[in-house]
C-alpha cells in the first residue's frame, strides 16, 4: 500500500512539474476520464493526462479551454478534437458550483459545440457531442 501512495505521489509531483514547465499554474480536474489542469488566473484549462482514446489526439499541454473565470462564472473559448484536423473553436459559458455530491466544485460550459463530417475535418453544423463540458475537481470524485 506504501508503494502505491508513493506513485500516486511521484505522479502528482510530476503532473505538477509539466505543467509548471508549460507556464500553468493550477489544480488538477476530471474531465471524461482525462485529467486537466485549471488555471483560474491566466483563464485556462490544458490536458494534463488524455485517457487513452484520446491521447492520440491530445497531449499533455494541449489546450481544451481559454477564457475568464470571474468570480463563479465562466466564459470564453472550447475546442473539441478531432484527429487529424485542426481544433475548431466554439464559444462557451457557465458557472463554477458545488459538486451535486456534496464533494468540491465542478465547472459545468455549454456551447455550440462544431459538428464534423465523418469524412473530413469540414464542420458541417453545430451542437456536436462535446455540447456541454464537465471539470470535477480531482480529489472529489
Amino acid at each position: 500500500m506504501q508503494r502505491i501512495t508513493s506513485l500516486a505521489a511521484i505522479a502528482f509531483a510530476t503532473s505538477i512539474a509539466q505543467a509548471s514547465a508549460a507556464g500553468l499554474d493550477g489544480s488538477l480536474w476530471n474531465h471524461n476520464g482525462s485529467t486537466v489542469l485549471v488555471d483560474e488566473t491566466r483563464g485556462r484549462i490544458v490536458y494534463d493526462e488524455p485517457r487513452a482514446a484520446i491521447a492520440g489526439t491530445v497531449r499533455s499541454g494541449t489546450l481544451l479551454f481559454e477564457g475568464r473565470f470571474n468570480g463563479k462564472r465562466v466564459s470564453g473559448t472550447a475546442y473539441v478534437f478531432k484527429k487529424g484536423c485542426e481544433p475548431a473553436a466554439y464559444p462557451v459559458s457557465g458557472m463554477m458550483e458545488t459538486n451535486p455530491n456534496g464533494f468540491g466544485s465542478r465547472i459545468v460550459l455549454t456551447g455550440p459545440a462544431p459538428k464534423r463530417d465523418k469524412a473530413s475535418c469540414a464542420i458541417i453544423g453545430s451542437t456536436g457531442a462535446h455540447s456541454r463540458l464537465v471539470f470535477e475537481e480531482a480529489g472529489d470524485i
